[in-house]
């Protein structure tokens, strides 16, 4: 939803420089969606790897089985 794009078209490798609707605003967005959906909290070395869907997804399944 933050990046106003279908579910099917995100991939691992698809990155900030592939997405006009991913700015620094909506990666702000992001980060937050991320952090209340799945109740994580990320630091700041974590959200500067943010730069791909695939990245993404590591971060997030990381501090989800850290949390457990």
């Amino acid at each position: 939803n933050v990046l106003k794009m279908p579910v099917k078209d995100l991939h691992d490798s698809l990155s900030m420089d592939d997405v006009a609707t991913w700015d620094s605003l909506s990666h702000m967005e992001l980060i937050v969606a991320l952090e209340n959906t799945f109740s994580i909290r990320l630091t700041g070395d974590e959200i500067a790897e943010l730069t791909t869907v695939g990245s993404i997804s590591d971060i997030v399944i990381k501090k989800i089985k850290e949390a457990s």
